[in-house]
């Protein structure tokens, strides 16, 4: 069994203080959002949910009438410490085994993938981790850095405010605050011509009244604590003066001064060579009329 530090329980304890769990206003849009469903801490992405049983701490997630976002309270207020010590601490890797090395090596892939062209691209790869999809891209001919509040960083001071292309690979589902994490995003980036590509899974058509938070994605234990809908992907970007732009569950653009059929193209065109598995694409042949 995933091993949960005591004073945990103490954290659960005072969270059960506000019993029965009242409406919390929505992360994203403020609309007052009554609880949907409790999880044990323990429910990870593993098949089974929960391949080492219930630890005993519930966590309740909130669900927007208005946007559709789904969250928890739970680790508002959470300190680095905590976050290492509960969740990203040693026993993370055995419910998250792909992201020290598999999971970089298929962010750099697809990323390469959507990019149409290396030239005018100054990418910053946002909650990185150890870097190396950064450092994948860069091996791959493309300007890219990596930032992580806690991880690896290498951002150099004269690209800080200049990035015109940012990722965040599965990165917004474990923010306990997306609008913090996108405008730290826009911080690092140009005031111009942007792309954020978003890599998370959004709950339409799979998340119900009925089937409540039985959906794998929703899982404490691996940091899934903001759970998407398009409707609340688009409400965010909108209240940044972004677009939005999706053609997957799970790939998704925010972009300032991008053409609607540019950003589409690009997400088609990334998908279709993610499923033919190139890993490199010649921009002569492939994005020689695609300006981004």
């Amino acid at each position: 069994m995933l091993s949960v530090e005591p004073d945990l329980f103490d954290w659960a304890r005072r969270e059960a203080e506000d019993a029965p769990p009242r409406a919390r206003p929505c992360k994203i849009c403020g609309a007052a959002s009554a609880p949907f469903d409790v999880v044990d801490f323990n429910k990870s992405c593993d098949a089974r949910l929960y391949p080492s049983g219930l630890c005993g701490v519930p966590v309740v997630y909130h669900r927007c009438p208005s946007c559709a976002f789904i969250f928890t309270g739970f680790f508002d207020g959470f300190t680095s410490d905590q976050w290492a010590r509960h969740v990203y601490n040693a026993d993370y890797v055995k419910v998250d085994p792909e992201y020290v090395d598999a999971r970089p090596r298929t962010n750099a892939r697809e990323l390469q993938s959507f990019l149409p062209r290396k030239e005018g691209v100054l990418g910053l790869d946002f909650g990185g981790g150890n870097g190396l999809t950064a450092s994948l891209m860069r091996d791959a001919g493309r300007a890219f850095q990596s930032l992580d509040p806690f991880g690896y960083s290498d951002v150099s001071p004269q690209n800080a405010g200049h990035f015109n292309f940012c990722s965040a690979m599965e990165v917004f589902e474990h923010t306990p605050d997306p609008v913090a994490a996108l405008k730290s995003i826009l911080g690092m980036c140009t005031g111009e011509r942007l792309i954020v590509f978003i890599g998370t899974a959004v709950h339409d058509g799979v998340v119900t009244d009925a089937t409540r938070l039985a959906w794998w994605y929703a899982a404490p234990r691996n940091g899934h604590i903001s759970l998407f809908s398009r409707a609340a992907l688009a409400r965010l970007g909108a209240d940044f003066g972004l677009d939005y732009a999706s053609i997957t569950r799970g790939t998704h653009l925010l972009t300032r001064g991008v053409s609607r059929w540019t950003a589409r193209a690009m997400l088609l065109r990334g998908k279709v060579l993610v499923q033919a598995g190139r890993l490199q694409v010649s921009p002569q042949r492939t994005g020689q009329n695609m300006r981004w």
